[in-house]
């Protein structure tokens, strides 16, 4: 079965990258990669072919400042990818998958602004169609209940968690949940200092989940 990986891979000229996304691609037969956080403004050919090889197409949004910067990547032999829309926290396209299906694919880098989020929101639910099957994935910089946060200060529905849950509901977007740990995002500090969260996920509509209903973020 064809599979679709979303990745903040924090950094996609590292060696270690390559080597782990490689291995990844071989044993899931992957059909279309997404990494976020690539911090780089610009790739070639010569370094999508080191990274991933020869047979991937790619587009790429470059770093804005320090942070960021979205690539996705797909197996020009047997897909096809069309790139709709883009900016600094989001590439928006449709796949072609091998079977002839078509998806809708969002690879998302959120701003931690919850006001710079909201053009996010706005940019995404234009894209959507209850019709075609879509998948939403990568670093929202927002959890929206106590479940997703661990330590720090007491948890707090914000004006941000209220926007994007509201967001969710409006476009018919379930959190598909996770294997492994089930936080993204550490302040690297110890003991009582330490705060855990869950910024990442992957997100699929319910034409999605009727098509890939064992699907996992």
């Amino acid at each position: 079965m064809s599979s679709i990986i979303i990745w903040k891979c924090r950094g996609a000229r590292k060696k270690q990258t390559g080597h782990y996304l490689r291995s990844l691609v071989v044993s899931n037969e992957v059909i279309f990669v997404g990494l976020v956080e690539t911090m780089i403004e610009d790739i070639s050919r010569t370094d999508i072919d080191r990274l991933i090889g020869p047979s991937w197409d790619f587009f790429h949004f470059p770093v804005v400042g320090r942070s960021g910067g979205l690539l996705v990547m797909w197996r020009q032999d047997t897909t096809h990818f069309e790139v709709v829309s883009t900016m600094n926290q989001a590439i928006v396209g449709h796949l072609v998958m091998p079977n002839l299906q078509k998806w809708g694919i969002v690879l998302v880098y959120a701003s931690k602004s919850y006001h710079s989020r909201r053009m996010l929101w706005s940019t995404i639910g234009s894209s959507l169609y209850a019709e075609l099957q879509m998948i939403v994935g990568g670093d929202f910089n927002c959890c929206h209940d106590q479940s997703e946060k661990k330590g720090g200060r007491r948890y707090r529905y914000s004006v941000g968690a209220q926007e994007m849950t509201t967001f969710l509901v409006d476009n018919d977007l379930h959190d598909l949940g996770f294997v492994g740990p089930k936080f993204t995002w550490t302040n690297n500090k110890t003991g009582n200092s330490k705060i855990w969260v869950r910024l990442d996920r992957v997100l699929m509509n319910s034409e999605g989940l009727r098509l890939a209903p064992l699907g996992h973020g």
